[in-house]
């Protein structure tokens, strides 16, 4: 399961990275345009991608992905 997360204030990638953290599987994170992936609960990691776009997150296991894109709903990136 891929689905894009806009990451603009500080504050939204510490909520992200805590939120990553209380799942027991493998939440990658990546920019939409390099194949560079970094773990999720990786707050340092996170901080490297670029975040002036929305970021690719990529969850493997479905029943935890679609949890987990509840649980960060608001920063679910919606064209408009």
């Amino acid at each position: 399961m891929e689905f894009l997360v806009s990451l603009k204030e500080v504050e939204d990638v510490k909520e992200f990275v805590r939120l990553v953290s209380i799942y027991d599987c493998d939440i990658l994170v990546k920019s939409q345009d390099k194949n560079f992936v970094v773990d999720g609960s990786s707050i340092m990691g996170v901080f490297s991608l670029d975040l002036s776009r929305p970021v690719v997150v990529s969850v493997k296991d479905i029943e935890a992905g679609t949890l987990f894109k509840n649980d960060i709903y608001k920063m679910i990136w919606n064209e408009k």
